[in-house]
């Protein structure tokens, strides 16, 4: 009886083994959800109007993008590049590519999936801001914001600029993304994740002055130890 039991036991046994390798266990057949990828985008300097220099809206724009990528929902193209295709382009300045087809064309080089452009100007003591973001695929102008701000360019900043990114940034995104904004000496700085964010040595010059007026956010950031070094 036991020589005929042996081998069934046997034979049990390699059928399981076998069974467990041939046949994954459910959870390895479980693929992990995909992360959906963020829009590629880039910000191409600001255009001036009367009132206003081109280096005070170039690093008004500089601001703007510097709140884009704090806000880590976005793929931001290095503005240097940017300019680099300009030239290449033939466009030694960013005013000569703020007509939609240029900025579709410069897009569709940058493989990117939107562009943001603007103007900012003054009419007496009332500054005008416009910002508008083109989708490259189509060739449209899919959101546009406008303000009007009385009162000092440091405003446009340290409220006005952050203010439009974080409102175009929500309609994208369908978040509620803000970027994080940390204060040193009684001046506001913005900084991206790991480092001071200064995209411009002009752009430094417009985030002071205006710290310390501001209410404290709910969730204080990290306090830096000291203004950067301007270049």
């Amino acid at each position: 009886m036991r020589s005929l039991l042996l081998p069934s036991l046997v034979r049990c046994v390699l059928a399981v083994c076998l069974a467990s390798i041939v046949v994954p266990p459910a959870v390895s057949q479980q693929k992990k959800p995909q992360q959906p990828s963020k829009p590629n985008v880039a910000v191409l300097d600001f255009d001036a109007r009367g009132g206003i220099t081109k280096e005070e809206a170039a690093s008004l724009s500089d601001i703007f993008q510097a709140q884009l990528v704090q806000m880590g929902e976005f793929i931001v193209v290095d503005r240097n590049r940017i300019k680099a295709i300009l030239q290449e382009q033939g466009f030694q300045q960013s005013e000569a590519c703020s007509q939609v087809e240029c900025i579709v064309d410069v897009g569709r080089i940058l493989k990117v999936e939107k562009m943001f452009a603007g103007t900012i100007g003054k009419v007496g003591r009332i500054f005008n801001v416009n910002i508008q973001v083109i989708d490259i695929a189509t060739a449209q102008i899919v959101s546009n914001k406008s303000r009007q701000h009385s009162g000092d360019l440091e405003d446009l900043a340290t409220d006005v600029i952050p203010d439009i990114a974080q409102e175009m940034a929500q309609e994208m995104t369908g978040k509620d993304v803000r970027a994080r904004v940390a204060t040193s000496g009684g001046s506001t700085w913005y900084y991206y994740v790991g480092g001071v964010a200064l995209a411009g040595g002009a752009a430094a010059v417009l985030l002071m002055g205006k710290g310390g007026t501001n209410p404290p956010p709910a969730n204080p950031p990290q306090q830096l130890p000291s203004a950067p070094d301007f270049p």
